[in-house]
């Protein structure tokens, strides 16, 4: 059952949308999101999780009726700052969230101006600022974590990072080489969108590589599952993804081919907290199936401006003073000048229908 649409105040003639959102009793949450294009999947688990969230709290955040007003990115980065002007211009949203995909979140957070923004997946290192909040994690991060875990089990080892060419991607093997101590025997990029060929691309693994990293997301993570096991690579050598790639929602659409997928991520439906039973049942109840880390990020984007909505005043002040969010995923941090999470890492391992965690991560320190 969808949240009942709560109607719009009218607006004060002639006064800037920034202004009134301050004075609407309504508080309205602009959300971009991939509701087409290659990350369509992923931008339902999103919107799921947000209409979810505001279900479970009576239409509240913060004590006040809130509204989502959903947009359409198509994972376009201009289409995206249109979005955002017409969120933020026409309907005077206190808030701006979403965001799966890295180049639409930064062209976002350049038309926001003054209406802080809290991103509940893109991971590009550069999105930063006093009005920028994250509740995923910066690429580097993601592809650290990785990096670490396979310095542990496949030190001196020959490895081979794999990621479309693009921001998030190039970051994310940034990341992972750092963690690892150790520069990769190869870096094959191949080209972002989803349309390609990945078998040229996988033939130019190493024969005596003993390990393949792998960033993807979306539709783009499906085929390069299925291609890797077509071509038998699953038989030659270990393959370690990116969470992304074994999210809950991707591995269901890869099928029989995702048994057995090691990944490192921030979450798993696995994880044995009270938060995250209670987070877990909740989902299952309006979908039928696990929830993905994508679903989880959404739901505590939507916490993060809840527990600031609560304080009054600025938001973007308030947002600034959250420090610590009991998430289902563990509680974790934001840290105060970046405003990204502090955070564990899992290594989970997909079997049975759910990515049950192996090993913990800790946060980088220092």
């Amino acid at each position: 059952m969808r949240l009942p649409l709560i109607g719009l105040l009218v607006a004060g003639c002639g006064a800037p949308a920034t202004m009134q959102a301050q004075h609407d009793a309504t508080l309205k949450v602009g959300a971009i999101i991939s509701q087409t294009g290659v990350y369509a999947p992923l931008g339902d688990d999103m919107e799921t999780a947000m209409r979810l969230y505001l279900e479970e709290h009576d239409g509240r955040l913060g004590g006040r009726p809130a509204r989502l007003l959903v947009a359409d990115d198509a994972g376009n980065p201009e289409q995206g700052q249109q979005q955002a002007r017409k969120l933020i211009a026409r309907d005077g949203v206190s808030v701006i969230t979403g965001l799966l995909a890295s180049p639409v979140a930064v062209s976002v957070v350049k038309e926001a101006g003054g209406v802080p923004v809290v991103i509940a997946n893109a991971g590009a290192d550069e999105l930063g600022g006093p009005g920028v909040f994250r509740v995923s994690s910066t690429n580097h991060a993601h592809g650290y974590a990785a990096g670490v875990y396979a310095a542990q089990h496949y030190a001196g080892d020959g490895v081979v990072l794999m990621a479309p060419d693009y921001s998030a991607g190039i970051e994310t093997l940034d990341g992972f080489t750092e963690g690892f101590g150790a520069e990769p025997v190869k870096r094959i990029l191949t080209p972002f969108g989803g349309a390609a060929d990945l078998g040229p691309y996988l033939r130019m693994i190493p024969s005596d590589a003993k390990l393949v990293y792998a960033f993807y997301a979306g539709g783009e993570a499906v085929t390069f599952a299925k291609t890797f096991e077509q071509l038998g690579y699953d038989r030659r050598v270990k393959l370690l993804t990116c969470q992304n790639l074994a999210d809950e929602d991707v591995v269901a659409a890869i099928g029989p081919a995702a048994e057995g997928l090691t990944s490192v991520g921030l979450y798993s439906p696995a994880l044995d907290n009270p938060a995250n039973a209670a987070f877990v049942a909740t989902w299952k109840a309006k979908t039928g199936r696990n929830p993905s880390a994508v679903a989880l990020q959404s739901w505590d984007a939507m916490q993060l401006i809840d527990r600031a909505a609560a304080e009054g005043g600025d938001l973007t002040r308030a947002l600034a003073g959250v420090r610590v969010i009991p998430s289902p995923r563990g509680t974790f941090m934001l840290d105060a000048r970046t405003h990204n999470p502090v955070q564990n890492w899992y290594v989970r391992e997909y079997e049975n229908g759910v990515n049950r965690v192996i090993a913990t991560i800790p946060p980088k320190t220092g």
